[in-house]
């Protein structure tokens, strides 16, 4: 049995942990009428809550699979059913690490090495990142091309740097310059 308070929709199970709920689920367990719940109430809620969570969230916008769970987790502490259903959302196709990182790549203009420490950092893994960054090698010199004419008049040294920064690397905008010339 599990102890916990309900103030308003928040059932609160120690002083830091609560999650919300709807009046649904509520009056459907009875909530408002006592103060315990069984272990199979609780995990039956949690999941509710993990489940509708993660619907919510993935409706918002898409998510890498390590920063997914750990956003679950960090809310609702039950390790064990949020993998359950990132296992279930993997198999339906909403979570997707490969077409995460291919999207990122395409809506971000950064070089190889940047994207490289920026997709490791959403938790993808290094074959993947290697797998998508091959893929997208060819694109990187128009990138370049593309970058280099929107920064304009400015002096080429300051370009280069500016384009360096973004991660390309100096082989790379060289050979994109001198295409362009």
């Amino acid at each position: 049995m599990r102890r916990y308070s309900l103030k308003g929709n928040k059932i609160y199970f120690d002083e830091e942990f609560f999650i919300d709920l709807n009046k649904q689920t509520i009056a459907e367990y009875e909530l408002q009428k006592r103060n315990e719940i069984s272990e199979e109430e609780y995990y039956e809620i949690i999941r509710r809550r993990v489940l509708s969570m993660g619907y919510f969230l993935l409706s918002k916008k898409d998510y890498p699979i390590k920063e997914f769970t750990t956003k679950l987790i960090t809310k609702y502490r039950e390790k064990e059913i949020v993998e359950e259903i990132i296992d279930e959302f993997i198999e339906k196709g909403y979570l997707d690490d490969v077409e995460y990182g291919r999207c990122y790549i395409k809506t971000h203009n950064y070089g190889r090495k940047k994207m490289e420490f920026m997709l490791f950092q959403k938790g993808l893994s290094s074959d993947i990142i290697r797998d998508l960054l091959n893929d997208n090698s060819e694109n990187e010199l128009e990138e370049i091309k593309r970058l280099w004419l929107r920064l304009g008049e400015k002096e080429k040294d300051k370009k280069i740097v500016s384009l360096m920064r973004k991660g390309f690397q100096y082989r790379d905008i060289k050979k994109a310059i001198s295409e362009l010339e």
